[in-house]
């Protein structure tokens, strides 16, 4: 009988996975498969590694939101454990899911995983921490980190929002020094965000190149502008309509990044915390690999 770590996170997306918990190990008993639930806790990471070990399972099913499968990514990088990864979108923000489209029929996405339908996808390395998906820096980035937990779990999405809006009036700008495969840039800057799928924010097209299977990540500056001319900027990347040659954004595919910055400014990676400027980004060409749907799964990579 195949056997599946389901990996998830308690007070996920209002705190209602507990809710389908059980509907999630019926549909895997359906399939003649046994699910072994870990549920996350700050500062376990040591102990989850432990115990995918000991459950020697297919693979390892991150339940939360991009939070949940960032600390996923890491804890099978950190320890070498080399397992599928699948992803059950049930947080606030569930960007790489929503790239994929894998949970639009979450039905047909379990056939898929029991099935051993997966693609590889490469990883971020910034000083150390992996990302699978977004690395960023500059204003509005401490915003996911100081929403309140009470206000995340009753608006979800909205609390991002409400806290950004009020961040407006203080937005102020970084000077960059940005290395991208050798080739060197200083500019003044907004924020940076290093993307490996289109999807960042819970907005679509942010980076319509990026692949996150071709050894590359793609680097986007907001550049220092006027405030009204970074509103309007903002305003169209939201809307997944900016412009490929839009002259307030600086557009770069590389390998590997670093980023400096002329005062002390902190990260994101995927939504959490990550580690103070400087960057030092590095691709990791398929790192791991994650259960999609059928057709996805099929692709020539």
């Amino acid at each position: 009988m195949k056997r599946y770590v389901l990996v998830y996170n308690p007070v996920s997306g209002h705190a209602t996975f507990r809710h389908s918990l059980d509907t999630i190990i019926e549909a895997f008993q359906r399939r003649q498969t046994m699910l072994v639930p870990y549920r996350t806790s700050p500062g376990d990471n040591l102990r989850m590694a432990d115990f995918i070990r000991e459950a020697e399972p297919e693979g390892v099913l991150a339940a939360g939101g991009d939070g949940t499968l960032h600390e996923v990514v890491n804890v099978l990088m950190k320890g070498g454990l080399s397992l599928p990864i699948g992803i059950i979108g049930s947080g606030t923000s569930n960007d790489f899911a929503t790239y994929l489209g894998v949970n639009s029929d979450l039905e047909a996405y379990f056939d898929c995983i029991v099935d051993d339908i997966s693609r590889p996808v490469d990883v971020g390395c910034a000083n150390g921490e992996y990302f699978i998906n977004v690395a960023s820096a500059g204003a509005l980035t401490s915003v996911a980190h100081e929403v309140n937990v009470r206000l995340k779990h009753t608006l979800g999405k909205m609390a991002y929002y409400l806290r950004g809006l009020g961040e407006i009036p203080k937005l102020h700008t970084l000077h960059l020094h940005i290395k991208a495969d050798g080739t060197e840039i200083a500019t003044g800057a907004y924020l940076f965000v290093i993307v490996n799928s289109s999807v960042a924010g819970s907005m679509q097209n942010v980076a319509v190149d990026a692949r996150i299977d071709d050894g590359k990540l793609d680097l986007l500056v907001a550049k220092d502008v006027s405030l009204p001319e970074f509103m309007a900027l903002a305003k169209d990347v939201v809307s997944g309509t900016i412009k490929p040659d839009e002259k307030n954004l600086l557009h770069m595919q590389a390998k590997s990044f670093v980023v400096e910055a002329d005062e002390p400014a902190e990260s994101d990676l995927d939504g959490e915390r990550g580690p103070a400027l400087p960057l030092c980004v590095e691709t990791i060409k398929h790192a791991v690999r994650v259960y999609t749907m059928a057709e996805q799964g099929r692709e020539e990579i």
